[in-house]
């Protein structure tokens, strides 16, 4: 499933946020948040967590130290959630420093993730002109890897 748009909401003082409707479907129950780059987070459903560990990582050669760092600091960020009544979830103390996030939050669909960005970061991040959006648009398009 393909995941897509910008959702604006809040982190509560109990460090909950909401998955939108729309990306939280694809999701499933129990959605894996692990830290991401850029400095924000990355949401997985379980599925496809387990999918790219056995792909990424099912010949890992534990002798190459800087593979293995990645590795241990990767599985240690990573968090299976669990919604509360209300349809929300626990953010730990880590992740969320992580994101810099703070009160407003914005979750997007990219591709086959959900990210999870603090609004100041997020609107740095995508404050492109024109240009710079064509700019992204034709790295995408092009078969130069």
């Amino acid at each position: 499933m393909l995941l897509m748009g910008e959702y604006h909401h809040q982190i509560d003082e109990k460090s909950r946020i909401r998955i939108p409707a729309k990306l939280k479907d694809a999701l499933g129950e129990s959605p894996v948040i692990l830290k991401g780059t850029d400095g924000c987070l990355f949401v997985y459903s379980q599925e496809a967590m387990n999918n790219m560990f056995a792909t990424k990582f099912a010949n890992n050669d534990f002798t190459q130290a800087d593979k293995t760092k990645a590795l241990r600091l990767l599985t240690s960020s990573t968090v299976v959630t669990e919604e509360d009544k209300q349809g929300r979830i626990l953010l730990p103390q880590n992740l969320i420093k992580h994101a810099g996030i703070v009160k407003n939050i914005v979750t997007i669909g990219a591709f086959d993730r959900v990210e999870i960005w603090s609004e100041e970061r997020w609107n740095a991040y995508a404050n492109l002109d024109s240009d710079g959006y064509d700019e992204c648009l034709k790295k995408i398009a092009s078969k130069d890897e």
